[in-house]
């Protein structure tokens, strides 16, 4: 990164508001974690760095959508979800899982496993209704 004609080097970019201003807000700290600024929006950039940018910032928020929850079993503190991403079963397990599974919004929910990946349902009310009734014992 090149910052008023001062080279920064590599840098990583967070999303002050990563589900809701995906384009704004972008924090632009250094590979020692130190913060260097912020970005007000991404259309402040030239077009080849605001692609670049949102590259990096998908790589970063990877968050896979699931559109079905087939089961919920619960195993000595673990609970082993089976899912369907992409028109595909994906399992996950998931430890404390009314830590890790929460609301970033009013109707998005968040679903964390224990390997550190995210999974977004982003209209719970729109899920059909067996996948709710599995979800909502565990949502605070």
């Amino acid at each position: 990164m090149t910052f008023k004609n001062e080279e920064k080097g590599r840098v990583k970019l967070i999303r002050s508001y990563p589900y809701s201003l995906k384009e704004e807000y972008i924090c632009i700290r250094d590979m020692e974690d130190d913060e260097i600024g912020i970005l007000k929006t991404l259309n402040e950039l030239d077009s080849s760095s605001k692609e670049c940018c949102l590259k990096e910032l998908e790589n970063r928020y990877y968050c896979p959508t699931v559109t079905n929850v087939k089961s919920i079993k619960e195993r000595m503190g673990h609970f082993y979800f089976e899912t369907v991403i992409d028109g595909k079963t994906k399992k996950f397990t998931v430890r404390d899982i009314t830590r890790n599974l929460r609301y970033a919004s009013e109707d998005t929910l968040l679903i964390f496993d224990m390997d550190g990946n995210r999974y977004v349902i982003p209209e719970f009310e729109k899920i059909e209704e067996k996948s709710k009734r599995l979800l909502e014992p565990y949502l605070n």
